[in-house]
């Protein structure tokens, strides 16, 4: 009875689970799907949730039409990728000697990342941009990159030194008697085994990073330098109005290395939670 009782718990959570799923990602599924229909379809009354014929007119339009679109694109892989290239192994550096060492002022830097976390972005927003701007870095991949190392490491290093305390200290102290220094023991010997929380990281920084906008507003000026946060909306004001399929398009394609980053990373990343849950 308590078997029966326990699978009929189960179909229910995973039925919730699905409708809850499926209210989120309606969005999401709503622009997928009109990328794929026509202009007279998607004007049609009543409205058509599965088009009848797919068609692949809105991305050609995006491809040729939209000359923008790739610079855009390409801008924002680029400092993505620049800022994953910081933030991973500084979180990582700074996660295992936080995680893992005990040295003076530890829970001041500790209690300095935790004020840092609670301080609302925007506040630093004006100062970076004096700063930039007599540093010469609007208009630049570095001056975007920096400023989104700096604002996603705080949470970078958070995780990482949980997942660091994690690892039981017999498997340092073995690497010690085996001669290997600080540095062997952190990057050959420890991080391997923290792969759930750099997934973690990536996740959180790519998200972060692709899709933040007043940042990207703000510093990057000319067209040629800004991302697709900013570079979508002013090629509808470019433009005057939207076709929704070409809009529904360049959205679908946007949205692309995010999935991709994540069913990649979705082992580990789901792995990492439910073990940081279960050890909270």
């Amino acid at each position: 009875m308590r078997k029966k009782n326990g699978n009929k718990y189960r179909v229910l959570i995973f039925i919730i689970g699905v409708l809850v799923s499926l209210v989120i990602l309606s969005p999401i599924i709503w622009i997928i799907l009109t990328s794929f229909k026509d202009v007279k379809e998607i004007y049609s009354i009543p409205l058509t949730i599965w088009p009848r014929k797919f068609v692949w007119t809105n991305y050609l339009a995006v491809v040729k039409g939209l000359p923008e679109f790739p610079v855009y694109f390409f801008n924002t892989i680029k400092v993505t990728i620049g800022t994953l290239l910081l933030v991973l192994p500084m979180s990582a550096a700074a996660g295992y000697a936080l995680g893992r060492r005990e040295f003076p002022g530890k829970a001041a830097i500790n209690l300095f990342i935790i004020a840092i976390l609670a301080i609302p972005y925007l506040v630093f927003l004006i100062p970076l941009y004096i700063i930039e701007d007599v540093l010469n870095m609007l208009d630049t991949n570095i001056g975007l990159i920096l400023p989104y190392t700096a604002l996603n490491l705080p949470l970078g290093i958070m995780i990482m030194q949980g997942a660091y305390r994690e690892i039981p200290s017999e498997l340092e102290d073995s690497a010690r008697i085996d001669g290997a220094n600080a540095f062997q023991t952190w990057f050959q010997i420890m991080t391997p085994l923290v792969i759930t929380g750099l997934a973690a990281v990536t996740i959180f920084t790519f998200v972060a990073v692709w899709e933040e906008y007043l940042f990207a507003r703000t510093f990057m000026l000319n067209t040629s330098a800004q991302t697709l946060a900013v570079g979508l909306p002013s090629l509808r004001v470019e433009s005057k109005s939207w076709a929704y399929g070409t809009l529904s398009a360049a959205l679908t394609l946007s949205l692309l290395p995010i999935s991709f980053v994540f069913i990649v990373l979705r082992k580990y990343f789901v792995e990492g939670m439910l073990r940081g849950s279960v050890k909270g």
